[in-house]
């Protein structure tokens, strides 16, 4: 497993080296759109209507819109000045305060060289006390809030958090009136049943079938798979331009 950076996890007088590690990977089964008669990868092309012709990656820039439909260029990622890869807590909340609404990306935080005492007392401190560090960040020159957390007695995982005003909040009103009134009966109807459903989660019990579905389908299909056909109008004309250069260059040394 390849670590995203290092950097270190600051509070107070306190630093600890660390390295970051994603703790997901991509669940879904590659594929590719290709040209089914002849089984060959689809290719597109960057094209530019105004000039009329396809756009070299060089010439291929950001752009914001404004409302009078003109665009402001934005220099490269690259080229914007880079995070200090310092995790700097800020706080430090109790888990349930977080809504899990403001979670986007989960990574595994390893310790550095020299890290591994005062990463252990402040995982060891968190579980102890149910508490979990509020931090700022910035992955990849996109600053974010974060959550460090101690996923278990020895490790410590961090959450890459949305900024409050990405929450889209007309959402949150959606839901009917809260003084509709529901009678009693059919509450604690819905409550028994939550009851007798209660279970501990337990993700192991809930593998992404459509996956696994789509390998079966994959290993199934695999005796009628070709190799993508090569294009042998372009390889006889590379060797009759070959061909014609090397008359071209016998014909010019033997006039000379």
């Amino acid at each position: 497993m390849r670590s995203l950076y290092k950097g270190i996890i600051g509070f107070g007088l306190v630093s600890i080296p660390i390295q970051v590690f994603k703790a997901m990977e991509s669940e879904r089964v590659t594929t590719h759109w290709i040209h089914e008669p002849c089984r060959t990868r689809i290719q597109y092309q960057k094209f530019c209507p105004t000039c009329e012709r396809p756009v070299p990656a060089e010439e291929v820039a950001t752009g914001a819109p404004l409302p009078d439909g003109r665009f402001v260029v934005l220099p490269p990622a690259d080229k914007l000045q880079p995070g200090d890869h310092t995790i700097t807590i800020v706080n430090f909340p109790e888990l349930k305060e977080i809504d899990p609404v403001f979670y986007e990306t989960a990574y595994w935080l390893k310790p550095g060289p020299g890290g591994q005492k005062a990463y252990r007392l402040l995982t060891r401190a968190m579980r102890d006390m149910g508490r979990v560090a509020l931090a700022e960040m910035t992955l990849r020159q996109r600053p974010s809030l974060a959550v460090v957390r101690a996923y278990n007695e020895t490790t410590l995982m961090l959450h890459r958090m949305y900024y409050p005003e990405s929450l889209r909040q007309d959402g949150a009103s959606f839901g009917p009136p809260v003084e509709e009134n529901i009678p009693d009966k059919e509450l604690a109807m819905a409550r028994t049943l939550i009851e007798h459903m209660a279970e501990p989660f337990e993700p192991e019990r809930y593998p992404n079938r459509a996956r696994l579905e789509r390998l079966k389908q994959i290993e199934e299909l695999m005796p009628s798979a070709v190799m993508p056909q090569t294009t042998p109008e372009r390889e006889v004309m590379d060797l009759m331009e070959k061909l014609k250069a090397s008359v071209d260059a016998r014909e010019k040394h033997g006039a000379g």
